[in-house]
C-alpha cells in the first residue's frame, strides 16, 4: 500500500480523532472565531453601511455635545469601515493577544510549542553579535518533539528522501496564516490610530465655527470660555483614542516580530535535523 502523504495524514487524524487542542488557546476565546481570513480583508459594501450607520449616532451625540460618545462611535465606525462583520473577530483577537502569551492561530501554537523541545535539542543561543548558534549535535541522533500535527509532519518528511525540498515550505504552511492574522489586525489599529486626530480636529473646527457665528457685539471672557472648552474637547478625545488604539496596535507588532524570529530559528533548526540526518520522536 501507498504511503500517505503529510497532507492525507493531517486530514485522516483531524477526521478521526478529534483531538482537543483548546489548550494552546486563551481559555475564554474559541478558537474558531479568531480567524479573519482573506475574504473579510476588503470590508465591501458592509463595512460602507456600518460606517455610515455609527457615523451618523456619532453626529447625533456631538450635536448634543456629548463628545466622548461622539468620539468613541467614529473610532467605531473606522473599525467597522476596515474590517466589516469581523468587528468582533478583531476585538476577541485583541483580548487574547493582550492576556494569553499563546498565538490565536493553532498552527502557530504548534511551531512555538514545538520549537521549545528542538531549542533544547539543539542548544540554540545567541552569541555576543546577536547571530544564532547552534551545536554541537551528533549524526544520526534523537529528536523527541511533542505530540501536535506540526511534529507529526516532520517525522514524516524526515523519513522520506529529499526532504529538504518541502519541509521549509510545511513550516511556512504554520506560519502565514498567524502572520496575516497579526499584519492585517495591526494595519486596522493603526489607520483608526492614525484617522482619529483628524475627526478630532475636523469636531473641534466645526465647533469655532458654531461658537463664532453665534456671537453677537458683547463678547466677554466668561462668554467664550466654556464654549471654546466644548469645542477643544473633540481634539483630546480624538488624540486619547488614536492613543489606545495605537497601544493595541503595537501589541500586535511585538507578537508578529516574535513569530517572525520562530519561524527563521524554526527552519534554522529543521535544516540541522536535515543536514545530521536526526531521527524525529514524537512524544505520544
Amino acid at each position: 500500500m501507498a504511503d500517505k502523504t503529510p497532507e492525507q495524514s493531517n486530514e485522516s487524524r483531524d477526521s478521526g480523532e478529534g483531538r482537543d487542542d483548546s489548550s494552546l488557546f486563551f481559555a475564554t476565546v474559541s478558537k474558531t472565531t479568531l480567524a479573519i481570513n482573506k475574504a473579510a480583508a476588503g470590508a465591501g459594501v458592509l463595512g460602507l453601511l456600518g460606517f455610515a450607520g455609527l457615523f451618523a449616532v456619532a453626529v447625533v451625540f456631538f450635536i448634543t455635545e456629548n463628545f466622548f460618545l461622539a468620539m468613541l462611535m467614529v473610532s467605531f465606525a473606522l473599525l467597522v469601515y476596515v474590517t466589516g462583520a469581523e468587528l468582533a473577530k478583531l476585538f476577541l483577537s485583541s483580548v487574547t493577544i493582550f492576556f494569553s502569551s499563546k498565538h490565536v492561530i493553532a498552527r502557530a501554537a504548534y511551531l512555538q510549542e514545538t520549537l521549545v523541545p528542538l531549542r533544547r535539542f539543539l542548544q540554540i543561543r545567541m552569541d555576543a553579535t546577536g547571530h544564532v548558534k547552534l551545536g554541537p549535535i551528533q549524526a544520526g541522533a534523537i529528536a523527541r518533539l511533542p505530540d501536535n500535527p506540526l511534529s507529526r509532519d516532520i517525522q514524516a518528511i524526515l523519513e522520506r528522501d529529499q526532504a529538504s525540498d518541502y519541509v521549509e515550505y510545511m513550516a511556512h504552511a504554520y506560519y502565514v496564516e498567524c502572520h496575516e492574522l497579526y499584519d492585517y489586525s495591526s494595519a486596522h489599529l493603526e489607520f483608526v490610530a492614525g484617522a482619529m486626530p483628524l475627526f478630532g480636529l475636523i469636531g473641534t473646527i466645526v465647533g469655532l465655527i458654531s461658537m463664532f457665528d453665534s456671537l453677537g457685539s458683547e463678547v466677554t471672557v466668561e462668554y467664550l470660555s466654556p464654549q471654546l472648552a466644548l469645542a477643544l474637547k473633540t481634539t483630546l478625545y480624538g488624540a486619547v483614542f488614536s492613543s489606545i488604539y495605537k497601544i493595541i496596535a503595537s501589541r500586535f507588532d511585538q507578537r508578529l516580530k516574535a513569530l517572525d524570529y520562530d519561524f527563521e530559528t524554526f527552519c534554522r533548526a529543521l535544516r540541522v535535523l536535515i543536514e545530521t540526518e536526526t531521527k524525529v520522536e514524537v512524544r505520544r
